[in-house]
């Protein structure tokens, strides 16, 4: 599957989290939507119409991060991270809409808080395709836009916010195709790479023709190989091909020996599951589960045999569980990141 085909990401915007969470998404969101209520008025303040496709987002304007760090150099390290497919309408997200800012929150929360504690978290607003709009003829082009957006956001963030941290990329569906689709054409061209501890590709492919075609681009080979990227669709055996995120030639990296593979890799069993972080609609709260299952790569595909299946989120197709590819990782990514931090920063 091409680059251009990249997923609608059908990933609804979980609305629960835990309390503690809700603490936190009201002392820092709530400010946020206010000052955008005062500026939007007079479109004072903003550096792109709603919804255009014309102009560049400036990211010199805080208004235009969903989320910065209170103390930018409270962690040695960065995380830099580009969120999943929130917009649920047919053409680009509106960076300036409080609503789709405070949606945009919620995967803020429930993937990239996995690394919270150890890095200073920015994550930029960025104009994604809206899921409806995989369906327009336009969609390549529109695609295109949420790139630019990411593209100068992470050039911003190097030049003006980095101040010479090692960092750490995330993203998740249409922020992991994104950035899939943005690397393979610039790594190895921004200055930077030297400070990248791992790029977490997560809920997309990278393939081995990314590699082919930017050798500046290499998977991680141990828990504790840095400069390199990390990528995983997690799915039951059987549906690899009805997956959109598996292209051909994905190099799969399992999450409970951090060892990518391209065919049938090492099967590792649940015992080494250090456990998955659940968050549930009704707002009862996380639910956490270790030793909640094995992990295979198989055809492309993390090959998942869930002990609990009942827990994971809803999917158009039966054994895709995309959804909660960061959820079901959540301790075996925090421990691993904690490790491969210490040994970027230990020159190991």
């Amino acid at each position: 599957m091409s680059t251009d085909n990249r997923i609608s990401d059908t990933s609804s915007v979980i609305t629960a989290t835990s309390s503690k969470q809700q603490a936190r998404i009201t002392t820092i969101l709530i400010p946020a939507i206010a000052m955008i209520l005062l500026v939007l008025p007079g479109c004072a303040g903003i550096a792109v119409s709603s919804g255009s496709e014309q102009h560049s987002i400036d990211y010199s304007d805080a208004e235009n991060w969903l989320f910065l760090p209170e103390k930018p150099a409270e962690y040695p390290v960065d995380v830099l991270y580009i969120y999943p497919t929130v917009y649920q309408g047919e053409g680009l997200q509106d960076v300036h809409d409080p609503l789709q800012r405070e949606e945009s929150m919620t995967p803020v929360f429930t993937q990239a808080y996995v690394f919270e504690g150890m890095a200073n978290i920015y994550v930029p607003m960025y104009r994604q395709l809206g899921r409806a709009g995989f369906e327009t003829p336009d969609f390549e082009q529109k695609l295109q836009v949420g790139e630019a957006d990411v593209k100068a956001a992470l050039l911003y963030y190097l030049e003006h916010l980095n101040q010479g941290r090692p960092f750490i990329i995330v993203g998740h569906s249409q922020g992991a195709s994104t950035l899939a689709s943005l690397l393979t054409k610039i790594w190895g061209k921004t200055g930077a790479e030297e400070k990248l501890i791992a790029a977490y590709i997560i809920g997309y492919s990278i393939t081995a023709g990314d590699v082919s075609q930017n050798r500046a681009i290499r998977m991680c080979e141990g828990p504790l190989d840095t400069g390199c990227f990390i990528s995983w669709n997690s799915i039951a055996d059987g549906v690899q091909d009805q997956s959109v995120q598996i292209r051909e030639g994905a190099l799969v990296t399992n999450p409970l020996n951090w060892i990518t593979s391209m065919d049938d890799g090492q099967y590792v069993p649940a015992e080494e599951h250090l456990g998955a972080v659940f968050f549930p609609e009704d707002g009862s709260g996380e639910i956490r589960y270790p030793q909640y299952t094995s992990a295979q790569v198989i055809d492309g595909g993390l090959v998942l045999e869930p002990a609990e299946p009942s827990l994971l989120s809803d999917y158009p197709i039966e054994g895709i569980y995309h959804r909660d590819d960061y959820s079901l990782f959540w301790e075996n990514v925090r421990q691993n990141a904690v490790e491969r931090i210490a040994s970027f920063l230990s020159g190991e």
